[in-house]
């Protein structure tokens, strides 16, 4: 059971650092994703969890915010983010 649960922790930390990277990537133009993920990857695992959490708050902030304006604003905060990860 405990290797079980390591696995999905691992799987989904690795999830959360490649959509992290996704963004900063998307918003820092200069480094492509597969460097930031990198990056990201060398740094101590406390650093990784700040910067990581740091980035999906901030979405969950601005998705709540866009949230406010109804349906349009999640359309249009759905919009940013596909727009910034592409």
């Amino acid at each position: 059971m405990a290797t079980s649960d390591t696995r999905v922790i691992e799987r989904a930390g690795s999830l959360c650092r490649g959509s992290a990277s996704a963004i900063i990537a998307g918003l820092y133009r200069r480094k492509s994703i597969s460097e930031i993920n990198a990056l990201l990857a060398a740094r101590p695992a406390g650093e990784q969890a700040v910067i990581v959490g740091g980035v999906l708050a901030g979405l969950l902030v601005l998705s709540l915010l866009s949230a406010q304006f109804g349906w349009i604003g999640l359309l249009l905060f759905w919009l940013a983010v596909i727009v910034v990860v592409n």
